[in-house]
């Protein structure tokens, strides 16, 4: 299967159903959705990024060109930043619930905001954000301390979300199951896209032996059909969290068409996986 054109298609609906928000005013109190917004952005650059390092590059030499090539590795990184990324935006948004998704923005915030803790600082400036941030940690403390939904969770699920640990051991795995993705094929994908993130032999064996073109391009064309897989999610996803986006969505039937053709759910790869 393709997934050529349905890159471009879906990037333009991507487009379509982000900008559906834009103007739209968030009421009081429901501040913690415009992250979505932040989310939506990163996970757009990064799609586009890959598409931009899978057209190649031309190192030149002496002001003549001397050297094309097609950087699929860079292309991996890219789409292990994009997949959690998508992953991130569906534990925050994509449950139905409201009052747990702002409760797991919170815990996020609070994860976020501890880890910058831990930087050294320099500067004055510096020294200001970080005692600004610890101010807004106890509040976020006391917000999520005080919620209906930590009681859900046991004294030590407790301790670790206090402490910053907003996934409370769940794994990138546990959330793609969570999103709608089959465990096998996750794993799979997942694992081979860190292998390239963290320089393993793996990676640094594909690296040198793809040494045409042709080889460099079919090592990343494979990918962009993740990057194609994460925006039919991500359609759904952010359609069911904005009535604006649902609308957009239903507007553009032959896009929507394509979203539905790739949105592949654990039935789909049943097949595959689960023999």
């Amino acid at each position: 299967m393709s997934s050529g054109a349905d890159y471009s298609t879906l990037l333009d609906l991507f487009i379509r159903l982000v900008e559906s928000q834009a103007g739209k005013k968030i009421k009081s109190g429901d501040e913690w959705l415009n992250n979505a917004q932040v989310l939506a952005a990163k996970l757009f650059r990064h799609l586009v990024s890959m598409q931009t390092l899978a057209a190649g590059a031309t190192v030149e030499h002496d002001g003549v060109p001397a050297v094309f090539f097609v950087d699929h590795a860079s292309v991996k990184v890219v789409a292990r930043a994009a997949l959690e990324t998508y992953l991130v935006f569906f534990y925050l948004y994509g449950n139905s619930d409201q009052s747990l998704c702002e409760f797991r923005h919170n815990t996020w915030c609070l994860g976020g905001l501890v880890d910058r803790q831990q930087f050294h600082v320099s500067t004055e400036q510096g020294r200001e954000v970080l005692a600004r941030e610890k101010k807004q940690i106890e509040e976020l403390k006391s917000k999520i301390e005080s919620s209906q939904e930590i009681r859900t969770y046991t004294e030590k699920q407790r301790k670790k979300l206090l402490e910053g640990e907003w996934r409370i051991g769940n794994g990138w795995a546990n959330l793609g199951v969570s999103a709608g993705f089959h465990q096998k094929y996750f794993e799979n994908i997942y694992g081979y896209l860190c292998g390239y993130s963290h320089s393993s032999y793996l990676s640094a064996i594909q690296v040198g032996q793809a040494q045409s073109v042709s080889d460099q391009q079919m090592l990343t064309q494979s990918v962009l059909g993740i990057g194609v897989v994460l925006m039919a999610h991500f359609a759904f996803s952010y359609s069911a969290a904005f009535n604006t986006a649902s609308v957009v969505l239903s507007a553009n039937p032959s896009a929507m068409r394509v979203a539905e053709k790739w949105r592949f759910g654990p039935e789909d790869m049943a097949a595959i996986y689960d023999r």
